[in-house]
């Protein structure tokens, strides 16, 4: 049996993937995700480049989101806006986990 190979990176900021790859990566269409960036939900980091490029950070986000639409059978403008409140949590949780690591261990 021939074992398959398997590829590893990190999807942080400091890591971009394009149009292409992210469709792969989160198993939606170019055109959903060309959508996406039409509501402005989705945003490339170069515009004018022949093929727009992401933050990997956006993988995880959409994946997630993915899997809420088919699961709810939600429309992209639906998705659109979850894209939007899912950030914007992601953001709040990690102010909360900056704070907590200012208080004293007695306090956490």
């Amino acid at each position: 049996m021939k074992q398959a190979q398997v590829e590893y990176s990190w999807l942080d900021d400091s890591e971009t993937v394009t149009l292409t790859e992210l469709s792969l990566c989160c198993e939606m269409s170019v055109a959903e995700l060309d959508e996406l960036v039409a509501y402005r939900a989705l945003l490339p980091l170069s515009a004018g480049a022949p093929e727009p490029v992401f933050s990997a950070e956006w993988v995880a986000l959409l994946r997630a989101v993915d899997k809420l639409r088919l699961e709810f059978d939600l429309d992209l403008f639906t998705v659109a806006i979850l894209l939007g409140k899912l950030q914007r949590i992601e953001a709040l949780e990690r102010q909360v986990q900056q704070l907590q690591a200012l208080l004293p261990a007695h306090r956490r």
